[in-house]
């Protein structure tokens, strides 16, 4: 029932055949060596301003096209442009597949950010798309990272460099999400959090949204990135095998019939470079990931369809093999099934049914520290469907539903056990309309039905969001922003925590209100010329009802959780700039970020007031990549130490009771983030060479990190009062041989 109610502003909608004297062409643009597809490729009609750009299926459509004789362009940076002559009739959809053939690797010029999009009007706002190409171009470091990808995109923050949690535009690290083929991961991490969970090398493209998302996404307040992975390589069987020096990974890939596999997998081995990671300390992690993707598809059954099922597992354990200290373990489990079916209307779905599970746990030995167990599951279903109107103009609908449960088992220093479980179901109709029809105007307005929540207290809500776009002149586009967003899952973290292992999630109780957050957002493009684009984006964030610890809790009746605001603000530049053989990507921020507690204003612990990230690369061909990075910002804020005290301190009560002087220090802290770190700048430099030797091809990449030793502070021990820096000068070199 609910999805025929989905379905009836599009069953109201005029007959699929565009209006007299006009046409519309369609279709889907791959890879012609593996088949896989262009993302974000260019499709325009020769002589005009008509055109779209590909998606993530590599699927474009584009209306109001003359009809007769016509020169359709397909042009994507890394591949030769295409040219195909059609004569397209009156009042009807013309289909065209091709195939557009990748430049040799010995004369292309490898780019840091695509072509502009022929789309001028396009509305959304705080998007930032990287494709395969461009993962590959960015600076690797010990580990090629997609999380420490988003680092040179402005607005994002971290706290630290041997960490890959992200902070975007003055929000915590959990408000944000990260996506796999439409399935959420609650551990997106790895070893501390210091790479991602997700190899890059089964990456096709990022859609990372910073803010203003439009309505088809929830969940968060923050950010969303979205990974849409590879579907492996459709003509011909290839193995791929890697090594740096902290890990190796193999893939294999190949044609099946209807359609393609790419299986992935990952492992960690113990190293000295692991060690820098962790100040030089012996560091006992060991993890692994893996992924598998099958597609599917078959004409003959079902025209214009692809399904695809997908696996996604990792594993992280840390086993100190030593009984006086505590062991933990972290695990991820995501199944997925997709379904794009492009229909003899134009009109475009996208069905997504995933399940994921996260699992944490503190196993204590020992050691002082007590046992604590999380499980998270979560059951989702999306249907989103796209129509596209002869104007030019799309409709979009969907019904997404998540039934979530979250279990926290831990134990407090009496022993006791408590076990938190919650969970619910959510279900949510978003709608949006843009209007394109317009050259230089754009506009996406739209909401989400928040129908039922998690919490069974909750619901019936709704998130306006709306976004625009006006291009004044050739060169010069203003676009805004305004959006409503709201978040029911938390994790409990400690303010002062920098790196924290266990982060476990929890539906925010029925005592606290849903967590919001507003969006305002305004910036201006500008496009001089063709190689440079340089956009300029102010935003402000009003954040409510965020889940923090009581630190004022003396009774068993006082809450264990409160909620305080917060707000965050704040200006970003971006400039791009590319010939053959240079390309410069540089971000700039300002930010201010606090939070409000009984009347009292701080910093957290990611706020960071200036931040500037450049990219400088040099490709001169015959495969050949150097590239120079300088990263730079101001102290993070930190809690500081005032001294200690001696605390009376009893492990067992039955036993030690009558034990007197049995006294642990207790630290005392000043006013929450009342001081500053100095600041921190470190510059890596970087070169890579990719050559055919035989029927292999291969790509050995030389690193240096911190290349001046730049001793950039991460924070004091609080035991001990050691500064703890970050990394040092690290030359790492890793080898890729593909089959």
């Amino acid at each position: 029932m609910l999805l025929l109610l989905l379905l009836l502003p599009i069953s109201l909608l005029p007959q699929a055949t565009p209006d007299p004297q006009t046409a519309t062409i369609r279709g889907f643009v791959n890879d012609s060596t593996n088949g896989e597809p262009v993302i974000y490729a260019n499709v325009i009609v020769k002589g005009t301003k008509i055109g779209a750009s590909t998606n993530t299926s590599g699927y474009y459509i584009i209306t109001a096209v003359p009809p007769g004789k016509q020169t359709i362009i397909f042009s994507m940076i890394g591949y030769q442009p295409l040219e195909v002559e059609v004569v397209l009739p009156d009042n009807k959809i013309t289909q065209i597949d091709v195939k557009l053939v990748p430049t040799s690797y010995t004369t292309q010029t490898l780019t840091i950010f695509g072509e502009k999009s022929v789309e001028e009007n396009a509305t959304d706002i705080g998007l930032e798309k990287i494709t395969a190409q461009e993962i590959k171009n960015l600076p690797k470091g010990v580990e090629a990272d997609i999380l420490r990808t988003l680092q040179y995109s402005s607005g994002v923050s971290t706290t630290g460099d041997v960490t890959a949690r992200y902070f975007v535009r003055g929000s915590d690290n959990e408000q944000n999400v990260v996506l796999l083929n439409g399935a959420t991961i609650y551990n997106p991490f790895h070893a501390l959090g210091i790479f991602s969970v997700v190899d890059p090398e089964i990456a096709s493209a990022l859609e990372f949204y910073k803010g203003g998302f439009s309505a088809q996404y929830g969940g968060r307040l923050s950010s969303v990135l979205d990974i849409i992975t590879k579907d492996g390589n459709k003509n011909r069987f290839t193995t791929t095998l890697n090594g740096s020096l902290l890990a190796a990974k193999a893939s294999i890939e190949g044609p099946i019939p209807g359609g393609s596999f790419m299986l992935t997998g990952r492992k960690s081995y113990m190293t000295e470079t692991l060690n820098k990671f962790m100040n030089n300390k012996t560091s006992p992690f060991d993890f692994y990931d893996y992924s598998l993707k099958v597609n599917y598809s078959n004409p003959e059954i079902l025209e214009n369809s692809k399904f695809v099922f997908h696996l996604f597992g990792s594993q992280d354990d840390l086993k100190n093999n030593n009984p006086t200290k505590e062991d933990y373990s972290l695990r991820n489990n995501v199944v997925g099934l997709n379904w794009y079916q492009v229909w003899a209307a134009p009109i475009f779905s996208e069905m997504t049914f995933s399940f994921s599970t996260f699992d944490a746990a503190i196993t204590p030995n020992f050691s002082t520290a007590k046992e604590r167990k999380n499980k998270v599951t979560d059951f989702s279903s999306k249907w989103n469907f796209t129509y596209i109107f002869d104007t030019r103009d799309e409709l979009g609908v969907g019904l997404q539903t998540t039934i979530f449960n979250s279990n926290l088992n831990q134990q407090n220093l009496r022993g006791t056990r408590t076990e938190i479980e919650s969970g619910g179901v959510s279900m949510n109709i978003f709608f949006k309309y843009k209007f394109m029809r317009f050259e230089n105007f754009g506009l996406d307005i739209g909401g989400r039905l928040n129908m039922t929540t998690i919490s069974k207290n909750r619901g019936g809500f709704i998130e306006p969001r709306i976004s625009s776009t006006y291009k004044l002149t050739d060169w010069l586009t203003l676009k805004a922003a305004f959006g409503k967003y709201s978040q029911e899952i938390t994790t409990l973290v400690d303010e002062n925590d920098l790196l924290s292992i266990f982060e476990p999630w929890i539906v925010v109780p029925d005592y606290l209100a849903t967590q919001e957050a507003y969006h305002y957002i305004f910036g201006v493009k500008l496009t001089p010329v063709n190689n440079i684009v340089l956009e300029l984006e102010g935003y402000y964030k009003d954040i409510r009802n965020l889940t923090d610890f009581n630190d004022m809790k003396f009774t068993a009746n006082d809450p264990d959780l409160i909620q305080l605001n917060g707000e965050s603000y704040g200006f970003e530049a971006d400039l791009l700039w590319q010939s053959d053989m240079l390309y410069l990507k540089a971000g700039y921020s300002l930010g201010w970020a606090y939070k409000f507690r009984d009347g009292v204003r701080f910093a957290p612990r990611y706020d960071t007031r200036h931040s500037l990230s450049t990219i400088f690369g040099f490709t001169p061909g015959g495969g050949w990549n150097f590239y120079v990075t300088w990263n730079f910002s101001t102290g993070k804020p930190y809690t500081p130490l005032g001294g200690y005290i001696d605390r009376f301190s009893i492990d067992d009560f039955w036993k030690q009771w009558l034990v007197l002087g049995n006294y642990n220090p207790k630290a005392l802290y000043g006013a929450v983030n009342s001081e500053r770190f100095p600041v921190y700048h470190r510059m890596d430099i970087g070169v890579s060479k990719t050559l055919v030797i035989y029927f292999m091809t291969c790509t050995l990449d030389f690193s240096i990190i911190n290349v001046y030793d730049r001793r950039n502070i991460f924070y004091f021990d609080d035991k001990t009062g050691e500064r703890v820096d970050m990394l040092p000068f690290l030359p790492s070199v890793s080898l890729k041989v593909q089959i």
